[in-house]
Parts: structure tokens; C-alpha cells; sequence
């Protein structure tokens, strides 16, 4: 059978283990849960998954300065 190891209210790890063995180390059975999961009041909950977002895109304008800037950057090299 499956068993939760938690610490601090979260599942760190998931073993196989037999219940004499899950009992005497404080495992949890858990037959879906996985690490990153929290355990509170007898309840397992799947973490909560945060889509990155990306910046948006720059502007015509923007890029157009970041183009002079650099422009300006090249001739005083020269």
C-alpha cells in the first residue's frame, strides 16, 4: 500500500510500504496523493498549479527606442 511521508503539514515523499511499518514511522496511507500535496484534519489536497504568465509583447514603439538606443551606442564607438 501507498503511504504519505509528512512533514509540517506536507507530503515530502510517497513509499510502498506494509502498515506495520507505515505505523511505526507516522505514514499516512494515501492512494493518490504525491509530494507537494498538504495533509490537514485527515484530508489530502493537491498543490494548487500557478500558470505562468508572460510579459507582454513590447511595442513598435518601444522596440524603436531600444533600436536608437543602441544605434546611438554603435556611432559613439566608432
Amino acid at each position: 500500500m501507498r503511504y504519505a511521508i509528512i512533514e509540517n503539514g506536507t507530503v515530502v515523499n510517497v513509499v510502498v510500504a506494509d502498515a506495520e511499518i507505515a505505523s511505526t514511522n507516522g505514514w499516512v496511507a494515501c492512494p493518490v496523493a504525491g509530494p507537494g500535496w498538504t495533509y490537514a484534519n485527515n484530508v489530502f489536497t493537491a498543490p494548487v498549479v500557478v500558470e505562468p504568465v508572460a510579459p507582454p509583447a513590447p511595442t513598435k514603439e518601444q522596440l524603436l527606442a531600444q533600436l536608437n538606443a543602441l544605434s546611438a551606442q554603435i556611432q559613439a564607438l566608432e
